[in-house]
């Protein structure tokens, strides 16, 4: 068949499509709020976690139970904010 036709040969190689990250949702991120009444963190989105006080003492002073907590680097996509799609992945719906 000859090496212009063998898939694995560089110049056969398709680009990948890229789609945004669903679990970031394009992001890269995950910005969560961290609660001073429970001691937990809860994820938000970036304009809410920007509008949140750095400092417990001054949002307890205000009134704010919620301060800025941890920002993460999105695990599936790395930060990238968009992730290869598998045109050949199929869903196995027989595990029932």
């Amino acid at each position: 068949m000859g090496a212009e036709y063998d898939p694995r040969a560089p110049w056969n190689e398709r680009e990948p499509t890229m789609v945004k990250c669903a679990a970031c949702d394009g992001n890269g991120k995950h910005w969560f709020a961290y609660n001073i009444a429970t001691g937990n963190e809860v994820e938000c989105g970036e304009d809410a976690w920007n509008t949140l006080y750095d400092d417990e003492e001054l949002a307890d002073a205000n009134g704010v139970k919620l301060i800025r907590g941890s920002v993460e680097t999105c695990e599936v996509c790395n930060g990238e904010g968009d992730v290869e799609y598998d045109e050949d992945f199929e869903p196995d719906y027989d595990d029932d």
